[in-house]
């Protein structure tokens, strides 16, 4: 008895050893040695945040010097409708799924992944709440924050619970005058829209999933309009792009999922307050 579970552990060892280094994370596969592209996805969350950090800066805090100081907006009910708190939550969101993407895309377990999101993400909004806590025209608002990991959290429950991934949050932004750069995302929000999407196919019962197109998702979008003073909401088809574009090649994963965090021009219903409702062929803010 004694010799059979020797033999037995010897050659199921090895196995077991070659089957967790091969284990599939999310679509990516875990790395156990340090490899050059677990350096190249840490160094590129640390350059994002710079990078982040440093378009902060010219933005909005360039030139600023007033002594720190707090405000308090009635959250959703502000001087902007909301589309800022809103604004806030997909940010940190959207934040957090890109580093972890990258960090998985790297080789890093779920575990690791998961928690560089978790630390990248939460550093990003509270230093911008710092930043804004000395700039004359803001403050450091304690809401933004609640919205914030707000964001986080939800892409943590999504990393979680496997059902949640069937309701995304993306994002949309095309301004009336075409993109100039340096960007200023907040001088325009009537140009921002923001989505909660829908993967129907996965919902529907298996008799009737196959007459659903699983790259067609329902979206519910929020968005201000008459710089800031209504508030509007389109309900309109999206693209998953996952679903469309299928592929097992790991760079070309993570593009795609980056890129499958924006909501592209489809179909869609406007309903904006005092205003007749609109239609769109192709929805674009």
């Amino acid at each position: 008895m004694k010799k059979t579970f020797i033999i037995i552990f010897l050659f199921s060892f090895p196995k077991g050893y070659a089957s967790d280094s091969l284990m599939v994370t999310d679509g990516f596969h875990l790395k156990p040695e340090f490899t050059g592209r677990k350096i190249a996805a840490t160094s590129a969350i640390g350059g994002l945040l710079v990078t982040s950090l440093l378009w902060s800066y010219d933005t909005w805090w360039r030139d600023s010097g007033r002594q720190f100081h707090f405000i308090t907006e009635n959250w959703l009910n502000g001087q902007l409708r909301g589309i800022d708190k809103v604004g806030h939550f997909y940010t940190s969101y959207f934040y957090y799924h890109l580093f972890r993407n990258i960090m998985l895309w790297g080789g890093y377990d779920e575990t690791v992944a998961q928690w560089w999101a978790f630390g990248g993400a939460a550093f990003f909004a509270l230093a911008v709440e710092v930043g804004d806590g000395i700039t004359p025209q803001y403050g450091f608002d304690y809401q933004d924050l609640v919205f914030n990991f707000g964001g986080i959290g939800y892409g943590m429950l999504q990393s979680k619970i496997p059902f949640l991934k069937n309701f995304n949050f993306k994002w949309s932004y095309i301004p009336d005058g075409g993109y100039r750069f340096p960007l200023r995302f907040t001088d325009n929000y009537d140009a921002h829209t923001y989505w909660l999407t829908c993967n129907v196919n996965n919902l529907l019962p298996e008799s009737i999933a196959p007459y659903w197109p699983d790259f067609i998702n329902l979206a519910v979008g929020m968005g201000v309009d008459d710089h800031a003073t209504r508030r509007e909401f389109v309900i309109g088809l999206d693209l998953n792009l996952e679903s469309l574009f299928r592929t097992d090649n790991e760079d070309w994963l993570l593009v795609e999922r980056t890129v499958n965090m924006f909501h592209f021009p489809a179909p869609a219903i406007k309903l904006t307050e005092d205003k007749a409702p609109r239609y769109y062929l192709f929805h674009r803010n």
